[in-house]
């Protein structure tokens, strides 16, 4: 049984406002990974309304709704540099193509900084990737500084846009975020508003796991926004929407697939569509 399925189940068997029954729709919303404290806070947000499913939805849509940005790239600043951060496995690698496709879809030219110079899978697969895309890649062919793969890049870059990917990291491995602001200070040293756009990638299967990534990611520095990857997976939905209300970060997309084709906008009409089949 799916989420809305079990939803409508517990809800057509309410009598009165019984609090046993208010536990199990709590428990509902814990197994979609809203998490027992915002699973909560939510039925409190709904417990008065006459019609449940309709107030939850609501409830979710204006979460999400204001959240909903699209990538804007101010062809003032050439390269506008993205610079994607996040653990390891969280489809990261794998959202630098699917950006690089969509931004040369969109008009504008691209560069990649393979900047996760310790896995030497990851430069190998962004590689392959920049061939197929027509993208300038930098990188190094051996273990290397990232710093040094980022400045390279961004001095000699000459595209729109340069995309940095930078290697996976624990959130909470303090000599790892140490090197990613070693990461920003060189690129600093070339363009002092660098790097224009910070995105986060959150894997949408990993639970209460992908709140607490942004939860440190953010004491890190400034994030500008998240791209949720693996929404094709296993993802439940409630930890979307967990991170939206706590730190009101844009959505910048989602990856829905593997092919560099399968990155969208964010839509909060299909999301509530797949939540409620």
């Amino acid at each position: 049984m799916l989420f809305f399925k079990k939803l409508r189940s517990a809800i057509s068997q309410f009598i009165g406002r019984d609090t046993h029954k208010w536990d199990e729709l709590e428990d509902i919303l814990i197994e979609a990974d809203f998490g027992a404290e915002f699973a909560s806070k939510m039925i409190n947000r709904i417990k008065y309304e006459k019609d449940l499913l309709t107030a939850l939805t609501s409830v979710l849509r204006n979460i999400l709704t204001p959240l909903i940005t699209d990538i804007s790239v101010d062809t003032t600043k050439k390269p506008y540099i993205l610079t994607l951060i996040g653990v390891n496995g969280g489809g990261k690698t794998t959202t630098v193509a699917k950006l690089a496709f969509f931004l040369k879809s969109s008009g504008f030219s691209v560069d990649i900084a393979a900047c996760d110079t310790f896995r030497a899978a990851a430069t190998e697969q962004l590689s392959a990737f920049a061939e197929r895309l027509n993208c300038n890649i930098f990188k190094s062919n051996s273990p290397r500084d990232p710093a040094s793969v980022a400045f390279e890049a961004l001095q000699s870059s000459k595209s729109d846009v340069l995309i940095v990917d930078t290697a996976g990291r624990l959130q909470n491995n303090v000599n790892l975020m140490n090197e990613l602001a070693k990461i920003y200070r060189v690129m600093k040293k070339i363009d002092e508003s660098a790097p224009h756009l910070t995105i986060l990638v959150i894997d949408a299967t990993v639970g209460q796991n992908a709140v607490d990534q942004v939860r440190e990611f953010t004491k890190f520095g400034q994030v500008s926004g998240i791209i949720v990857s693996k929404m094709d997976g296993g993802a439940k939905g409630g930890t979307i929407v967990r991170i939206a209300d706590e730190f009101k970060l844009p959505i910048f997309g989602v990856g829905v697939g593997e092919s560099v084709e399968s990155f969208e906008r964010f839509s909060v009409n299909k999301f509530l569509k797949d939540l409620m089949e």
